[in-house]
């Protein structure tokens, strides 16, 4: 009972509150701004529809592979494991691209937010501030804590595999053996 509050708090907050919060600030800044709305309905529907779904296919598949893969789960704030963590490094599914696929695939689903709402405050301004402080949050408290918990495996993934966006094409790139 408690694993299934825990989840459903994370994604209310993560798929409600903040897109709310961080929608309602690029609204915000548009009308301080003087700023225009960037696409209009009906044409912003279909990219709106393109970011939503790309970005909850990655956060869905990140999700996956940390349950059934790594057989943790991916709730933690600030260092503190909220529940278990992940018994062993995940460097396959959308791992294999990127080290923080569910960020990307966030980052992803409010872009659409962005376009639904014609806001370019949000997706010039806001978004990628909260970009710049999502990435300092990983290097200060996600990543020490895997170079402890993982060493030197987490250190070769790590050289090898972008931080947050996606590396597709490989030239022969090989992953780490762990």
């Amino acid at each position: 009972m408690k694993v299934a509050l825990i989840y459903f708090l994370s994604v209310f907050f993560f798929l409600a509150i903040l897109p709310a919060i961080i929608g309602t600030s690029g609204l915000f800044l548009d009308e301080l701004l003087n700023l225009p709305q960037i696409v209009y309905p009906p044409y912003n529907l279909i990219p709106t529809l393109i970011f939503l779904v790309f970005g909850a296919f990655w956060m869905v598949w990140s999700f996956y592979a940390l349950i059934k893969i790594g057989q943790g789960n991916p709730q933690e704030i600030f260092g503190k494991e909220i529940l278990p963590a992940t018994k062993k490094l995940i460097i396959i599914g959308p791992y294999r691209y990127t080290r923080n696929p569910m960020v990307f695939g966030w980052f992803s689903f409010v872009a659409g937010i962005g376009l639904y709402l014609g806001s370019l405050s949000l997706l010039l301004m806001v978004l990628p501030l909260f970009l710049v402080a999502v990435i300092i949050y990983l290097k200060n408290f996600e990543e020490k804590k895997l170079l402890i918990r993982l060493g030197n495996d987490y250190v070769l993934y790590r050289n090898k595999t972008p931080m947050i966006l996606p590396r597709f094409m490989t030239n022969n790139r090989k992953m780490p053996k762990i």
